[in-house]
């Protein structure tokens, strides 16, 4: 019989940023279990809140599959004696499966020959699994943090406090952390039920699950919406129809939406206001102060021109940095409450007074920065330690500025004036009262290109201190200038190396400084802005203006961290594996070229003559394995047609190989290559390269070195692998 099942975990408050990952990993930890278990069932919801974590299945069978078991026992030497006849070996074998020694049967395994035996597996109902199973799957659920509470050993992202467990309309018990589980859910947390009259005592109601197929009614009944994406949504239409009322709109922020939509069970946004003087504030200082500190989403007058969605806040940070401070936006945000059934004015006017007393704070910051400037911020960089024992932020600062200035000039159409002055003033945002501050540390950078608008810096100036922390995240947007993308290069090399030097590098998924995604950062900008710039050069001078004792190994080190998350870089662009290590295994980290030698070599596989052409240089590489001398080639010393030919082919092609590879068209280097193909299996079919003759044999070897070293100028084709 199929009938439908639910496991609702219930607790206190989890993080917003600990929900979605849990209830998928749990999901797909149960299928497993179920599918393990022999239990067939239907289609699968995951649902969660703050205090809930549900998994709903359809059409769950009642108890295991029949299935027959192969049993392998003993070899058939101990089991069987000379005559055939079993031994105590065979009978105690077959007993202990409950069978007879008739049943048994002797195979051939890789081993030798085995005792076998067939039986039925025990079945057992879908109940006695989950009283066998669910607590340890349960408790075995991993988050970020973990806690543990009263005298229960079991390890929870919050305290259990109820289990739900019901097969169609009838309870499952179980014990999980010291609850036995039931067929009762509870509701919202405000939605209370008096124990006694004329009591104030209160709990929050309990909720009989009669139906499993009702889940979502029931519970909605009781003010908890358990679908997240259904939470969002409503979210969605109620900021539509709340900044409606102002003619205005929300400011999209998706990560805020998220994260409104797992701190509510049932979403109540309300419209409130603060004093427009406050508009006066920078548009990023006043969405991020409503954002961090009461989870609320700023609002923005309606755009003229209609657009398919908001506006982003990018943008908004675009108009204050062209001085219209705060003009887009309106003195009104929406607050997203979890209190269904509140009084709203008294909830919008405490809202109204937490945001008030930090848009006053951000005021003071704003007006008290504003007074010292950037500059004089650059000189208190002496008095602040970077990274102990790398010196101060201000070394850094003059770091920076050598490096922009060495990168500057290999880089055409480069501003180097203003390069350098955004590089000068770039870290002084970072000893502002503003950025100091807990809920604007997010803002460095937008907060340095304000601050140097407002003394008068250029545009370009203060573009390049806004864009230089840009990528901050793997999927967000790129510096738009060159300089700012020059800047941003030469930070993040500067980090990088500076983490390597006091060895705060990553290991396994311990990645703090988060080096791996600035160094995957670097190769997205050099790709995006077409950079044609060796980076072991720049890596090299980094390691050099940190002054420390010349470390040939720790620089290789870095190096090769920066290959690797190069080949990380490929993979992400869809470029195969042996691919990229064909590519990287030649020349310089040269990200552009690497990255252009890729895509020709992927154009130039799908040619049916390429496959040949590897296997040759496989076979070359293959003779060549273990060869630590060089060689010269001697044409005198040829003997057959075959080596002969070849070499004079090589040296006809030679010069044009290396003229394509200059103008970087390696389709065409490719092509010249490939034409080497047929007198590569002449040599391999007519000649012996290794002979008794040494001076003959060494020749060869030349030869095939000498071949080897033109592949190699694009790419190492004995790491493609086919099939």
């Amino acid at each position: 019989m199929m009938k439908d099942l639910l496991i609702e975990i219930g607790t206190e408050e989890i993080p917003a940023s600990f929900l979605a990952p849990a209830t998928d990993t749990f999901k797909e930890q149960f299928c497993k279990f179920l599918k393990d278990s022999r239990i067939s069932f239907g289609k699968i919801k995951s649902y969660y809140t703050p205090r809930r974590l549900t998994l709903l299945l359809y059409s769950v069978s009642e108890k295991q599959k029949q299935e027959i078991l192969e049993v392998q026992g003993p070899p058939k030497k101990f089991a069987f004696d000379e005559q055939g006849r079993p031994t105590k070996v065979a009978i105690g074998f077959a007993n202990s499966h409950k069978l007879k020694v008739k049943d048994l049967y002797t195979k051939q395994t890789p081993k030798g020959e085995y005792v076998f035996l067939k039986k039925e597996a025990e079945i057992k109902t879908i109940e006695q699994l989950l009283k066998d199973n669910l607590s340890r799957l349960i408790t075995g659920l991993q988050f970020p943090k973990t806690m543990r509470w009263g005298a229960e050993k079991v390890k929870f992202a919050r305290p259990i406090r109820w289990i739900t467990l019901v097969y169609g309309t009838k309870p499952i018990v179980i014990n999980v952390a010291g609850l036995k589980s039931s067929q009762y859910s509870q509701g919202h947390r405000n939605n209370r039920i008096t124990r006694r009259r004329h009591s104030l005592w209160r709990r929050t109601a309990k909720v009989k699950i009669i139906n499993v197929k009702h889940y979502e009614k029931i519970l909605k009944k009781y003010d908890v919406i358990v679908d997240a994406e259904a939470r969002k949504q409503y979210i969605k239409k109620q900021l539509i129809v709340l900044t409606k009322k102002v003619k205005g709109k929300a400011i999209e922020d998706e990560e805020l939406l998220q994260e409104t939509t797992n701190i509510c069970e049932i979403p109540n946004p309300i419209l409130c206001e603060f004093r427009p003087e406050f508009l006066n504030l920078p548009a990023p200082v006043l969405i991020t102060a409503l954002k961090t500190h009461t989870r609320s989403f700023a609002v923005q007058k309606k755009c003229e021109i209609a657009t398919p969605s908001v506006m982003s806040q990018n943008s908004i940070y675009a108009n204050a940095l062209r001085n219209d401070t705060s003009s887009e936006l309106l003195p009104y945000f929406i607050a997203i409450t979890n209190t269904p059934k509140c009084d709203v004015r008294q909830v919008r006017y405490w809202y109204e007074q937490a945001v008030e007393s930090r848009l006053e704070d951000a005021k003071f910051f704003y007006d008290e920065d504003i007074k010292v400037g950037l500059e004089s911020r650059v000189e208190e960089e002496k008095k602040v330690v970077w990274i102990e024992g790398l010196g101060t932020l201000f070394n850094k600062t003059s770091r920076l500025e050598r490096l922009v200035f060495v990168i500057g000039q290999r880089i055409p159409n480069v501003n180097n004036s203003s390069l350098l002055k955004a590089a000068f003033l770039c870290k002084g945002d970072l000893l502002t009262n503003m950025v100091r501050e807990k809920e604007y540390t997010s803002l460095q950078g937008v907060i340095g290109g304000i601050y140097a608008k407002a003394s008068g810096e250029s545009d370009l100036v203060t573009k390049i201190i806004t864009e230089h922390y840009l990528p901050k995240s793997f999927d967000d947007k790129l510096p738009e200038t060159i300089e700012g993308s020059i800047l941003s290069v030469a930070d993040k090399i500067d980090n990088i190396v500076g983490a390597f030097i006091v060895n705060a590098v990553p290991s396994g998924s311990f990645d703090p400084l988060g080096l791996r995604r600035q160094a995957m950062a670097i190769g997205s900008i050099y790709l995006n802005k077409r950079f044609f710039l060796n980076l072991e050069e720049i890596i090299e001078l980094s390691f050099e203006y940190f002054a420390v004792e010349e470390n040939q190994n720790l620089l290789k080190t870095i190096k090769d961290f920066f290959r690797e998350r190069l080949n990380a870089l490929l993979l992400d662009r869809n470029i195969r594996y042996d691919i990229a290590n064909a590519v990287l295994a030649v020349g310089s980290i040269n990200v552009l070229d690497i990255y252009e030698r890729a895509q020709a070599l992927a154009e130039f596989r799908k040619q049916a003559e390429f496959e040949p052409l590897v296997i040759g240089q496989k076979r070359v590489n293959n003779i060549l394995k273990g060869v630590t001398e060089s060689f010269v080639v001697h044409e005198n010393l040829f003997k057959e047609t075959a080596e002969q030919n070849l070499y004079q082919q090589s040296k006809s092609i030679e010069s044009s190989l290396q003229t394509e590879i200059t103008k970087r068209d390696y389709k065409k280097a490719l092509e010249l290559l490939l034409s080497l193909r047929p007198s590569i299996n002449n040599l391999f079919d007519q000649v012996l390269v290794m002979t008794d003759d040494e001076e003959l044999k060494n020749n060869r070897l030349g030869l095939l070195q000498y071949i080897k070293s033109l592949f190699m100028k694009v790419a190492d084709l004995s790491e493609i692998v086919f099939g």
